[in-house]
Order: C-alpha cells, then structure tokens, then sequence
C-alpha cells in the first residue's frame, strides 16, 4: 500500500506479575486506521492464543461471541514476560471517531498480562489512537468482567502495543462517502440483480463490473443476462444485498451467514470478502 506502519505502546511497557486468561480492552480512532498487527506480553513460557475484535465496546458485547470476528490465532514458545507481535490474518479498520474492542484468549490462567498500576482512563494515546483501559476474564464468552480493587474502577491497563498504517485523506473521506451514498441511492441504473425470492436490486454494471472480474466477463459478452439487463443470483435476498454492498462500499456484513458469503465471495471472484468470511466462519466453528 505504501502507506508507513506505525506503533503505539502502552504506558506500562513490561509484566508486572498480574495475568489472566483473557484480557478485553478497547481502541478508539482519531484517524481512519487499519491495525496489522497486535503485540501483548504472555504471562507463561509457551501458550496458544486467538485474538478477536468487535466494532463495539467490550462492555456490551463481552459475554456474545457472534459480535466477534477472530483475526489471528497461534502459538508462542516464550520466553515468559516477553512482548510476543501478532500479525493479524485480517486487518482491522476502525474509522475516525468509531472505537473498536479487541480480546485476546489464552488457552491457560496466565495467558495474557496487564497492569494494576493505572494512572488515568486510558493505556496509552497518541495523535491517531487512544488505547482505552480494560478488563480481565477468567472464561472468553462466560464469565463476567474483572471488578475492584484492581486499577481503576475494576479496569486495568493492556501491557503491548499496537501497529496500523493511517488512512485518513480527504480523497479517502470523500471516496467512503460517496460510495455509501453511491449504493444507498443507486441514480440511473443500468442492471437488475434478483435473488431467489424475487427480489430485485436496482445496480450499475460499471460499478460491479469493477468489483467483480466474473460480472466484468459476463456483461463483455452477448450473454442473456445482458440482453435482459438482469442477473439472476440462487441466493436469499439478505446474502445477496450484502454481497452487492460490498461490492459498491467494500463493508461486510456481520449479520449475514459467513458460510454462504464465502460460497458468492468465490462465486464472483471477490478475494476481499473470501478472507473476510472464512475468517467468520473460523470465529463461529471456534466460539462453538
């Protein structure tokens, strides 16, 4: 992409003998940003660890694992106490002024390690980011949120860092902007898409020609889906909106089943959203 990698570490940079199984803490966006990796300190020798992130505040959703997406899972061999970098499988991007949450599990009581030495509402802030305070568990989806004495209010301070590259631009703005407004009104369209139901959506084929290399290959052609101007799609309405919105807009769907937009993801040549859908279904198989 070009675009530099940044990093922003915590106040509390080393293990100070508190650790858990899980810690949950929140990220909020100054700039639109895309974080590639994540960083945190184990608080055992070797280990298994899976980390999830929700485009929501942990508080609300830390007891739902559909709200979650897993973004990266593995090992480490230690040391113990030594910062471990997580490249993460799918890069999460947290729009200007959003705050997203992330979780990281272990697989053992002293998986991840964090801070009781609190000095303020956050672990760490800089011109792009603010790295909120968190939350302790015993169990990912089960148990309830760590409480007082501990830190700040029950909250305590993640120990690691974060890497991102900054996205913000005008020209990104106003292309986000746009390509929502582009897909919410669709002006003048060309084209039909009809799901299984019946349903009809009104399209461009410039647009989805653009995204799709199928759909480029198929209107290119005297086929009859272009003389009829419409495309028939053996999918439900929801499945079908949702792959159409990310054609135009690039934004997936949590609420739709990640088996069957894996299954157009293919089916349209829409790598993005492969890796997006198989990283869900990973999630829901895992959080099952």
């Amino acid at each position: 992409s070009g675009r530099p990698t940044r990093q922003i570490h915590t106040r509390t940079t080393r293990a100070q003998g508190q650790s858990q199984c899980n810690f949950l803490f929140d990220v909020s966006a100054k700039t639109h940003v895309s974080i590639s990796a994540v960083s945190f300190v184990p608080g055992t020798a070797e280990g298994e660890y899976e980390i999830w992130t929700t485009p929501n505040m942990h508080e609300r959703v830390h007891q739902t694992s559909k709200a979650w997406t897993l973004v990266a899972k593995g090992s480490h061999t230690g040391p113990r106490a030594v910062e471990h970098a997580v490249e993460l499988q799918q890069h999460v991007t947290v729009p200007k002024g959003e705050r997203h949450a992330f979780c990281i599990a272990g697989h053992n009581a002293n998986a991840v390690c964090f801070s009781t030495d609190t000095s303020g509402t956050h672990s760490g802030e800089n011109d792009d980011l603010i790295l909120h305070l968190g939350h302790f568990k015993s169990y990912v989806w089960e148990s309830q949120l760590s409480t007082g004495p501990f830190g700040h209010n029950g909250m305590q301070e993640f120990v690691g860092s974060l890497e991102y590259q900054v996205l913000q631009m005008h020209s990104v703005d106003h292309c986000l902007s746009t390509a929502a407004q582009l897909w919410s009104t669709r002006p003048f369209p060309d084209a039909r898409v009809v799901a299984n139901d019946g349903r009809v959506f009104e399209v461009h084929r410039s647009v989805l020609s653009v995204a799709s290399p199928v759909l480029q290959a198929a209107w290119s052609q005297p086929l009859r889906e272009r003389e009829e101007g419409a495309l028939r799609i053996d999918a439900g309405p929801q499945p079908v909106e949702a792959l159409l919105r990310f054609m135009y807009t690039g934004q997936e769907s949590e609420d739709t089943d990640p088996g069957e937009m894996l299954r157009l993801a293919h089916l349209f040549g829409l790598p993005a959203l492969v890796r997006g859908s198989a990283m869900r279904l990973a999630g829901e198989v895992n959080a099952g």
